[in-house]
């Protein structure tokens, strides 16, 4: 069983704009959960392209938010396009911004860096993301089969897979 353990660093500024080391809690709380990860095309529509002569899209790494918050699974739909990811379904998004929103769907497959280990997400749905400098938003279909300790106190998150 694979487990990352993360206690998040970063900096911010004083109040006469000098860059100061944040608390470990204070960057957890502004930061969240975030992970490294590559993301590609899933391994069964990569299959497909090959089969059909059509090259595998370069990986794209950046990173991925836990979201407890997130029913399914979502890429940054630039990120996705970028990647050449074929749309394979047409999902209604709803968040706490807009409702039913029309969002492609993508088969994607992401690799967490800090592990090495890789998902296969075959129904990613595509976002904006990259406002928010991130990638991925790990959604509950993929954390259905982790355990997660987030210790606000401490600044610190457990991820098990």
């Amino acid at each position: 069983m694979p487990i990352l353990h993360v206690q998040l660093a970063a900096q911010g500024q004083t109040a006469d704009g000098k860059p100061a080391q944040l608390a470990p809690a204070v960057a957890l709380q502004q930061r969240g959960p975030v992970v490294p990860v590559v993301v590609t095309i899933e391994q069964n529509a990569g299959k497909g392209l090959l089969a059909q002569g059509k090259p595998l899209p370069s990986p794209k790494t950046g990173l991925a938010l836990i979201d407890t918050g997130a029913t399914g699974t979502c890429s940054d739909e630039q990120s996705a396009q970028e990647l050449g990811l074929p749309i394979i379904d047409v999902a209604k998004l709803t968040s706490a911004s807009h409702a039913d929103q029309d969002c492609n769907v993508y088969p994607a497959q992401i690799t967490i860096q800090n592990l090495g280990l890789s998902i296969n997400s075959p129904h990613t749905i595509g976002a904006t993301l990259a406002p928010q400098g991130l990638l991925i938003l790990l959604g509950r279909d993929l954390l259905a089969g982790c355990t997660l300790f987030y210790n606000g106190q401490a600044g610190q998150f457990t991820l098990s897979i």
